[in-house]
């Protein structure tokens, strides 16, 4: 199956010579097939030098026939590790060379392999994801993702005015917006770095009085220097643009650090859904309060990602079709653990996308209202803990309404009334969802909408 049967001929990237050097370098691996010594970097230089979407039939074919020709089995079937697996304390995930090197041509060969989405698109299943049931270490596992993400993308841009840029570097920015990008990166860093880095990295005192004035360059440079290998490879690994075009990198990112966001969120407020049954509800107060306060962290990644230029985005977006945000399993999960989705959105593309999450709900997964609801209606809430809970929620509900707000306009400058990427109806869909709640009043619960 051709990855560029569709591809229009007019955007197609110059003919690269590339290709055969990749392959004659697959040749050689592959006598010994080390999955260490995988020659990820020149696969990976070559595949933003032309966009995955134009990756040749002949690569594809070898890279697929390298895959059926590694040891062992998959423990799933192709696609399906996007979900969960254990982690080590610094949140990589430990598992050999030959399942990484799996995963990553999965990742590769998506389009080939007809399951393209927007899993795969971001390489969800080659990013860290935090297994603690510590809340404060799963947040401290975000942080420090965040932060490998944030300060790649810096590293990046600023590199893009240097006489070497690294590829995708179509329609590169210039050193005004570049330094915007960093300027906006740095405002989300700031607050996970004074939590995960060692202390002096970032001045607290100056980042609360003008957010986003740390020097980017070297709080990205400190970041990345103290990476490990193992995450080194998975930063490398987990950018594989469609197209050639600069802002598409800062796309990936970008999305990538919202999931990141996404499933740490989720991992707390299960923590507060276990609180509540346990009759503590000061703890989950604490847990949505702390929901709330990464979700604020974060608006400025829309900030970040309303600095891509409209006439990039609808250009390597045609590449992207078959894959949405709208397929987010991290943000279905944070909605439905804040209360149960009604039916007409259980109905719609935004659960049906994600047929996992939305099986969970369906089978009856607690949720922080109805649990809140339910010691209410047991009589083991107490009024003014009641009350501390409601405005943790309220906290949470405004931050939220804020996000949505922000990502509606963004797509209308974006894309207007184009249809969404994911067979979605884009904006019109945004638009809809606006009036949703995460934790509706029990007389709107039912006028919710998909």
């Amino acid at each position: 199956m051709s990855s560029v049967e569709s591809a229009p001929a007019a955007l197609a990237p110059a003919a690269s010579s590339g290709v055969a050097t990749v392959l004659n370098h697959l040749g050689t691996w592959a006598e010994a097939a080390e999955p260490a010594a995988f020659p990820y970097g020149m696969l990976l230089t070559h595949l933003r030098s032309v966009g995955k979407h134009f990756l040749t039939d002949d690569l594809l074919t070898r890279l697929d026939e390298i895959r059926a020709a590694l040891p062992g089995h998959p423990e799933s079937t192709p696609g399906s590790g996007r979900q969960g697996g254990t982690e080590t304390r610094d949140g990589i995930r430990p598992q050999d060379g030959t399942a990484f090197l799996r995963g990553f041509l999965d990742v590769v060969l998506d389009k080939y392999d007809g399951r393209y989405d927007y899993p795969s698109y971001t390489a969800l299943s080659l990013l860290t994801r935090p297994a603690t049931t510590d809340w404060r270490a799963a947040r401290r596992a975000r942080d420090e993702v965040l932060l490998l993400l944030l300060a790649d993308l810096v590293r990046f841009e600023q590199r893009a005015l240097t006489g070497t840029p690294d590829d995708p570097h179509g329609m590169p920015p210039d050193s005004r917006l570049v330094a915007k990008r960093v300027r906006l990166a740095v405002r989300v860093m700031e607050p996970a770095a004074l939590r995960a880095l060692p202390e002096g990295i970032v001045d607290a005192a100056a980042a609360a009085a003008v957010p986003g004035r740390t020097p980017g360059g070297r709080l990205a440079a400190d970041v990345l220097r103290a990476a490990s290998p193992a995450q080194s490879l998975l930063l490398s690994a987990s950018v594989q643009p469609v197209y050639v075009l600069h802002d598409e990198y800062l796309f990936l990112r970008t999305l990538q650090s919202f999931e990141t966001t996404f499933t740490f969120m989720a991992a707390a407020l299960t923590a507060a859904v276990r609180r509540l049954d346990e009759n503590r509800p000061g703890e989950a107060a604490d847990l949505v309060d702390a929901v709330a306060a990464v979700l604020k962290e974060s608006l400025p990644l829309f900030s970040l990602l309303a600095t891509m230029r409209p006439e990039a985005f609808r250009v390597f977006r045609d590449f992207t079709e078959g894959a949405s945000a709208i397929q987010s399993a991290g943000y279905k999960t944070f909605e439905s653990l804040c209360s149960t989705p009604s039916l007409a959105r259980l109905a719609s593309a935004a659960y049906t996308s994600v047929p996992a999450v939305r099986e969970r709900v369906v089978n009856g997964r607690p949720t922080v209202q109805g649990t809140w609801h339910d010691l209410i209606a047991e009589r083991r809430l107490p009024a003014e803990e009641a009350a501390v809970l409601q405005a943790a929620a309220d906290r949470l509900e405004g931050v939220h309404q804020r996000w949505k707000q922000t990502h509606y306009r963004l797509a209308v400058r974006m894309i207007g009334e184009r249809s969404g990427t994911g067979y979605t109806q884009g904006v019109p869909y945004l638009a809809a969802v606006l009036e949703n709640r995460l934790f509706p009043a029990p007389d709107r619960q039912g006028a919710l909408v998909g």
